[in-house]
């Protein structure tokens, strides 16, 4: 879960406001106060107390490279994924805060 705050961060701080040329971003605010709070504070619990090995931080990384790949992007992301959902956002969510024109300006409409 560490490792996992750590790309939250990388996503949402980073690589999203970069695609979106803006300083914030949705989720970039529970990301900063809380995602990150709570894994800084367990790795300092869990290294006072001696309980990290390297074996752990190399099985992290292939836990989240497994969680990712295979329950973000494989089942979430396409699996689950309808094209023609019978739910659709309604017009109004999706024109909200000008998103068509601020897109445009970017070039990504």
């Amino acid at each position: 879960m560490v490792l996992f705050t750590l790309g939250q961060f990388i996503v949402h701080g980073v690589i999203t406001n970069a695609k979106l040329k803006s300083l914030y971003n949705p989720g970039l605010t529970a990301v900063i106060l809380g995602h990150v709070p709570i894994g800084v504070w367990y790795l300092v619990e869990a290294y006072s107390k001696s309980t990290v090995t390297p074996w752990d931080w190399v099985l992290g990384l292939i836990y989240l490279g497994c969680f990712i790949g295979v329950v973000m992007q494989l089942i979430g992301f396409r699996l689950l994924a309808a094209k023609d959902s019978p739910y659709p956002f309604a017009p109004e969510e999706m024109e909200r805060f000008d998103r068509r024109g601020h897109l445009a300006r970017l070039g990504k409409n």
